[in-house]
């Protein structure tokens, strides 16, 4: 992802296998603390530099940032990102990995034969998908289907987001707004089979497989999730039924790009305007965008396939450009 981006960083992945929910306030700092403390010695503003992803906000980065500092006993904003703005944070990092997937399906609207006004499904209504929501609906579109982990509802004419956004805030489900302003519950499979343009999986990894992939109507799925939550099987039956697949390495690199511009603002001690940072983010996420597509197209290949391509090239140049020093230890 990060390759495709052109950015200069490796990849990895952790995780504490927890459900957070179940966790006081206290319980859960003392545990991103102590994350912290087992990895100290491999992570560091020049080396492995966690961020956000699944059930972390801004207040755990933080407690992680103050940890790693309380260790090497100096301040360390640039060792992680996803931070709060008063611990070093970058504005525009909440709805980076939404806005970045916003910004590809504008630039790539033309060229996918989308319509002006589309019908959007979003499968998962967390951080991403809210935001996805939001953005998607401010630009003329209908959100027609949403759902979280309790179920979906649908409403043909366009969901209310101020609803919908007012349950969440409520710690209540989508499924709560059932019977109100049109909305209907239906069931995750009746979302993913449901009339819309545009398929956005914001959820998980591997909700859309062999066997639901046959009946989605929509024409173009955005992959916000990371995983990705397109199998190998129905990428293939996708393709055959003609439904354009943006990955999630790409689609979804939104939220590294901003953790990078995070990283570069805390080396510099100079923060950029809002601005700046969505301007900044439009303009890579077309540059690469078009760059994928335009390889897709001229090899006949899938977008998925195009931006590992693209990804692979990157790498090879830099393996080659660091030379065959390992050759001669020992």
């Amino acid at each position: 992802k990060c390759a495709v981006m052109n950015l200069p960083y490796g990849g990895g992945k952790g995780a504490i296998q927890v459900d957070p929910r179940q966790l006081s306030k206290a319980e859960l700092e003392r545990l991103s603390r102590a994350y912290i403390q087992a990895f100290s010695g491999i992570i560091g503003p020049d080396r492995d530099i966690p961020a956000p992803d699944v059930y972390t906000n801004s207040m755990i980065m933080g407690w992680m940032a103050d940890e790693y500092s309380q260790i090497v006993g100096q301040s360390s904003p640039a060792v992680i990102t996803g931070k709060p703005l008063a611990l070093g944070g970058s504005l525009g990092r909440n709805d980076a990995t939404a806005r970045g997937g916003f910004y590809l399906v504008r630039h790539l609207a033309q060229d996918l034969g989308l319509a002006s006004q589309l019908r959007v499904t979003v499968q998962g209504f967390g951080n991403a998908g809210q935001f996805i929501a939001k953005l998607m609906a401010g630009d003329g579109h209908k959100i027609v289907a949403v759902s979280d982990s309790s179920g979906a509802v649908y409403c043909a004419d366009g969901l209310d987001l101020d609803l919908l956004m007012q349950a969440k805030e409520q710690g209540k489900s989508v499924v709560s707004t059932a019977g109100k302003n049109g909305h209907e519950a239906i069931s995750a499979d009746e979302l993913l089979a449901a009339e819309c343009d545009v398929l956005v999986p914001s959820a998980m990894e591997n909700m859309i497989h062999a066997d639901n992939a046959a009946s989605i109507k929509a024409r173009l799925i955005v992959e916000l999730a990371n995983g990705p939550p397109v199998t190998p099987e129905a990428d293939r039956i996708l393709g055959e039924n003609g439904v354009v697949v943006l990955p999630d390495i790409l689609a979804n690199a939104g939220g590294v790009t901003v953790s990078y511009f995070e990283w570069v603002q805390n080396r510099q001690g100079y923060y950029w305007t809002l601005e700046e940072i969505h301007e900044r983010l439009k303009t890579i996420m077309e540059r690469e965008g078009r760059a994928i597509w335009n390889h897709a197209k001229q090899h006949n290949v899938t977008v998925r396939s195009a931006a590992y391509v693209h990804a692979l090239q990157r790498l090879a140049q830099a393996i080659e450009a660091h030379g065959t020093q390992s050759d001669f230890i020992g």
